[in-house]
């Protein structure tokens, strides 16, 4: 009883300190746990001098297989014209530990219908496009090469669980607004996937996230945390947190989001109460992070296993890099791998995670 007791009062201090330091530049949306509507997946920040919008899908195949595939647009202003892009990674193809592939293309090329909500990149080609309806079918196509290997996505994603937005889906940092929803908490994934002619027949599942602001991501974002259990249809954890500039390491913005046998709840997750830092490939990222919610619950996240760093700017050259830091102010970098999330009831939940930060 005493060490729980000292425990909350520590706990108190700390969160005290956030909010005395930092809290007010930070508001969460107002409500509960909104569903989403199929339109919910168009863009958001098409105007204006500088946005930026990922949709990020991350697939867990039945055969052990990881693919990470990241549709984005953004507009850096009068220093480069706005483009769209696509990033992919995938793993466990073959003896190579990871594959991959870093594409843009001229914002003005972009096809977008709303009515099918078609997402295509490259219209002239058509190798590089989403389309389909949250609840119904989502179809994915790429196939497009570097250095000598093509990438093929044929994927087809159904048995969508519902997904949720807190209340409008938007956060506000200053004067900036970020809006964070989750599409595709769980859903199942058919299709194809691949290098070359070593081109898998796959299944599995697939969640996915929509970010979007009007500003540049590195300019107002420290890092970001994913971590995404997949069990069954009922049975899912996923978590999304992004940690602003200049909140003394401490607030955060997001949430968890889980359904426990079809029970689906949401907390907002509010600030850090203890970071661990340990090695990953050649940086110091968190190794432990220990969070408190809005349901005054505490949640800590461990790495477990690292198995990839990626980095957009180290694909350039060094004059191309150059460049490319004076109006993006730095370079974002991901890594990705295995984790352990142990919630307020001590249960112990693996699944996969996805770091990143702002170097």
């Amino acid at each position: 009883m005493l060490s729980r007791y000292l425990f909350r009062i520590s706990l108190l201090i700390v969160l005290f300190f956030i909010s005395s330091t930092s809290f007010a530049q930070i508001t969460n949306p107002v409500g509960e746990k909104v569903p989403t509507q199929p339109s919910d997946i168009l863009p958001k920040t098409m105007s204006g001098s500088h946005f930026n919008e990922f949709w990020n899908f991350q697939f867990y195949l039945d055969n052990g297989m990881k693919a990470h595939i990241v549709f984005s647009m953004a507009n850096f202003g009068r220093l480069k014209s706005p483009v769209t892009g696509v990033r992919i990674s995938i793993y466990g193809l073959d003896n190579k530990e990871v594959y991959q592939l870093s594409r843009e293309y001229p914002f003005e090329n972009l096809f977008l219908d709303r009515e099918s909500y078609e997402f295509n990149l490259n219209p002239r080609q058509q190798n590089v496009w989403f389309k389909g309806t949250l609840g119904d079918k989502i179809e994915m196509y790429i196939n497009t090469a570097k250095d000598g290997e093509r990438f093929v996505v044929e994927l087809s994603i159904d048995q969508f669980q519902q997904g949720f937005k807190w209340g409008d889906g938007v956060f506000s940092v200053g004067n900036e607004e970020i809006g964070i929803i989750t599409h595709i908490p769980y859903a199942r994934v058919t299709g194809r996937l691949g290098i070359n002619d070593n081109v898998k027949n796959v299944t599995g599942t697939v969640y996915m996230d929509h970010t979007f602001q009007n500003q540049n991501t590195t300019s107002l974002m420290h890092s970001g945390y994913r971590f995404v259990h997949h069990k069954d249809a009922k049975n899912w954890d996923v978590v999304y947190i992004l940690q602003p500039k200049d909140q003394m390491g401490r607030q955060t913005l997001g949430y968890r989001l889980f359904s426990d046998n079809g029970n689906i709840q949401m907390e907002g997750i509010t600030g850090i109460i203890n970071s661990i830092d340990g090695r990953a490939f050649r940086d110091n990222i968190p190794q432990t992070l220990t969070l408190f919610t809005t349901e005054e619950s505490v949640l800590t996240l461990v790495r477990t296993e690292d198995l990839e760093r990626f980095s957009v700017l180290e694909q350039l050259s060094w004059a191309a890099r150059r460049v490319a830091r004076t109006f993006l102010g730095g370079d974002v970098i991901d890594f990705r791998g295995r984790a352990k999330l142990t919630d307020s009831n001590g249960r112990e939940i693996h699944g996969a995670y996805n770091f990143f930060f702002v170097n």
